[in-house]
């Protein structure tokens, strides 16, 4: 059929403005998708049997990876682009970097709430306020008969300034 496609009169002719406005439309939405960055779906064969993730998962916080409900928002590609803070953050290293250095995060906070660590490096600080050893005040008595033996004694060394010169009695 394209290639009488010239020919208005013949049999099987196309109307040419029809073929233009199709193929027209079929670029714009080519370059919409090709802007929004959106890959192409692998076919269904190519895809596991458990491959499906949910776009958005309303999971309780429990479930969730990071135990903190969901806070952000739909952000649009323009929004992203042109609606970025312009002031400048002089602590980051460099300042398009948003998260460099855990600025802006609460790695600590997230971390205190977890039953179980997720970061090596959070398993010396997790349980700060919970001892690992009850206190054993067993040995306190040995600071109160040293003080107690100096004292009886009455070595003159420790209570005068200097070191180690003690006169014959």
């Amino acid at each position: 059929a394209k290639r009488w496609a010239w020919a208005p009169g013949r049999e099987g002719a196309m109307d040419l403005s029809k073929v233009n406005e199709a193929e027209e439309e079929e670029e714009e939405t080519i370059t919409a998708d090709a802007l929004r960055g959106r890959p192409r779906p692998l076919p269904i064969s190519a895809m596991p049997a458990f491959s499906y993730i949910p776009l958005r998962r309303e999971d309780p916080k429990e479930l969730s990876y990071f135990l903190r409900q969901r806070q952000t928002g739909v952000i649009s590609l323009y929004d992203c682009v042109f609606k970025r803070r312009l002031d400048y953050n002089q602590v980051l290293h460099r300042d398009d970097r948003e998260h460099a250095k855990s600025l802006g995060l609460h790695v600590n906070e997230e971390e205190q709430e977890r039953i179980v660590p997720v970061l090596a490096s959070s398993v010396y600080g997790k349980r700060i306020n919970q001892p690992i050893e009850p206190l054993n005040r067993g040995y306190g008595r040995v600071n109160h008969i040293l003080a107690d033996f100096y004292r009886k004694n009455d070595i003159p060394s420790i209570k005068e300034p200097g070191f180690g010169h003690i006169a014959p009695a």
